[in-house]
C-alpha cells in the first residue's frame, strides 16, 4: 500500500508512525510545504521568551525520527492538484500516485476580512507567526519596535500580549468581542483577571473594537470602528481557519472550507482522508459537529485515519475543546460547555461556582466553575483559574464529560493528598459535592 500524507505538522505527523505501526509493509510518503519540520505553532513565543535558543528548535518531531520509521519526507514542496479518480496528486515538485491519501496541510491564520493597504508591499510584512518563515521575519522586527497591535485576544493573541509585555514592548490588544478568551470562558467567570489586565503596565485592551484596515508609513497605522491606532509592529492572532484551494471543488465541504468526512475521516471522494484543521469534528458536549484547530484533536485524528486506511473500523469520536496556559501570573484552562453556549445545549443547564484553597497551607486559591445538566447531572464543562498550576485537574475534568459523569460521581472521585501540593479535597470533588454559588 503506497499512502501520501500531504502536510507534515501534529496530524499529519501522527498519521503517518501510526500507520507505519500498522502498516509495516506499506510506503509512506509525507510532504510539507514549509523547509522547517514540525515547527510548533507558538514557536516564535518560546523563542523570544528565551525557553529555547534558536527558532530552529521549537519543533516537535526530528526528521531522523521519521527516517528510522522508513517515512519519505519531502520539504519545501507543496499540493497544487488533486486527481481521486485517477488516485494521483500534482505537487510543485512532480506527479505522485497513491492508494491512500491523507489530506492533512492545515489552517492559515490571516484574517479574512481585514484590508491590508498595498498588498505589493506588505506581502512580506510579519503579521502572522504560525509558520516558520512568518516567525522568523517577525523575530527580525520585534528588537527594534516599542508598541506592538495586536489583532485577535483569543489564547494565541493574549499569549503574545503576555510575551510581548515581559519583554517590555507597549501592547495594544484588539478584539472584536466584550472580553478576552470569549470562546474558552464565561465572562464573570474571569473577572479576578480581567482586572489583573486592567492593571497590567504596557497593555492595553480594546473590546468592542473591529479592525478595518492596516496601512504602512512611518510604522503601522490601524483603522478602527472607534479610533486610529499607530503601532511600530502589526500581527493578527484571529481564528485559525482553512485555506480555500483551487481542488477544494472536487471534495464536499462545508461553508467554513472545511471538508465534509465520514465518522471514518474519509473524504466524498473514495480513500481520500482529511485530518487535523480541514474538519470539523464532533463536539461531545453539545452532540454536534464544530470547528476545533486544536493540536490534541490534529493528533488524534490522524490516529484515526491511520486505523482507518485498509478498512473502516475505528470511527473518531470528537472532543471537548480542552485548553490550558499561562497568561499575565494566571494558569487558565477551559473544557467542555460554557454557560454562555446553553443556547446550544438541548438540555437545561446549571451551573455551580466555588473558590478553594490551592494546598492545605497555602494562601493562593483556584476558581472553579462547572457546567452541568439540570436533569441528568452529568457534567458538560468545567473552568479552572489560579495563580498556582492547576492545568492538569482538566485533563481530569474532560474525562468525567466524555465518560458522562454526573456530580455525585465526581463528588466520589479517588485522588491523593499531600499537604505541600494538595487541599485536604479536591476542587473537583468539592464541585461535585456543591458550590459557594449555586445558579440554575
Amino acid at each position: 500500500m503506497e499512502i501520501i500524507i500531504i502536510g507534515a505538522s501534529f496530524a499529519g505527523v501522527s498519521c503517518g508512525l501510526r500507520a507505519r505501526q500498522l502498516y509495516p509493509k506499506a510506503k509512506i510518503t509525507l510532504i510539507e510545504k514549509n523547509q522547517v519540520l514540525g515547527f510548533i505553532p507558538s514557536g516564535f513565543l518560546l523563542y523570544i521568551t528565551g525557553r529555547v535558543s534558536t527558532l530552529e528548535e521549537a519543533v516537535f518531531i526530528k526528521q531522523d525520527v521519521l527516517k528510522k520509521a522508513e517515512i519519505e519526507v519531502r520539504l519545501d514542496e507543496s499540493l497544487t492538484n488533486c486527481y481521486p479518480d485517477q488516485h494521483r496528486i500534482e505537487t510543485t515538485k512532480g506527479s505522485y500516485t497513491y492508494d491512500r491519501l491523507v489530506l492533512a496541510y492545515g489552517s492559515a491564520q490571516e484574517s479574512q476580512i481585514l484590508q491590508v493597504d498595498d498588498l505589493s508591499e506588505t506581502e512580506t510584512l510579519p503579521l502572522v507567526y504560525k509558520d516558520f518563515p512568518s516567525a522568523k521575519r517577525l523575530a527580525e522586527k520585534v528588537p527594534a519596535a516599542k508598541t506592538i497591535s495586536i489583532i485577535g485576544a483569543g489564547q494565541a493573541g493574549m499569549e503574545a500580549a503576555s510575551a510581548f509585555v515581559q519583554l517590555g514592548k507597549q501592547v495594544e490588544l484588539f478584539e472584536t468581542m466584550d472580553y478576552p478568551l470569549f470562546k474558552y470562558f464565561d465572562q464573570s467567570f474571569l473577572a479576578p483577571f480581567l482586572v489583573t489586565l486592567k492593571e497590567t503596565k504596557h497593555l492595553h485592551l480594546h473590546c468592542n473594537t473591529s479592525v478595518k484596515t492596516i496601512t504602512q508609513e512611518n510604522g503601522f497605522h490601524l483603522e478602527t470602528n472607534t479610533q486610529t491606532q499607530a503601532s511600530d509592529l502589526v500581527l493578527t492572532t484571529v481564528n485559525v481557519h482553512p485555506k480555500e484551494n483551487p481542488f477544494y471543488q472536487i471534495f464536499e465541504s462545508h461553508s467554513d472550507y472545511t471538508l465534509k468526512t465520514d465518522a471514518y475521516l474519509e473524504t466524498s471522494q473514495t480513500d481520500v482522508f482529511a485530518v487535523g484543521d480541514l474538519i470539523q469534528i464532533p463536539a461531545l458536549a453539545l452532540k454536534e459537529q464544530l470547528y476545533m484547530p486544536l493540536i490534541n484533536n490534529a493528533i488524534r485524528s490522524g490516529h484515526i485515519a491511520a486505523e482507518n486506511l485498509e478498512q473502516k473500523r475505528k470511527p473518531f469520536k470528537g472532543g471537548l475543546r480542552t485548553v490550558g496556559t499561562h497568561l499575565f501570573g494566571w494558569y487558565l484552562a477551559s473544557t467542555g460547555l460554557l454557560e454562555a453556549e446553553a443556547f446550544s445545549y438541548p438540555g437545561k443547564i446549571a451551573t455551580k461556582s466555588c473558590t478553594l484553597n490551592a494546598h492545605l497551607f497555602d494562601e493562593a486559591v483556584i476558581h472553579c466553575k462547572i457546567t452541568f445538566d439540570q436533569e441528568t447531572r452529568e457534567v458538560l464543562g468545567v473552568q479552572l483559574l489560579s495563580k498556582e498550576n492547576c492545568l492538569e485537574k482538566i485533563n481530569t475534568a474532560a474525562l468525567a464529560i466524555e465518560t458522562r459523569r454526573t456530580l455525585e460521581e465526581l463528588a466520589q472521585k479517588d485522588y491523593f493528598f499531600q499537604p505541600i501540593y494538595t487541599p485536604a479535597f479536591d476542587v473537583l470533588n468539592h464541585l461535585g459535592l456543591g458550590s459557594d454559588s449555586d445558579e440554575s
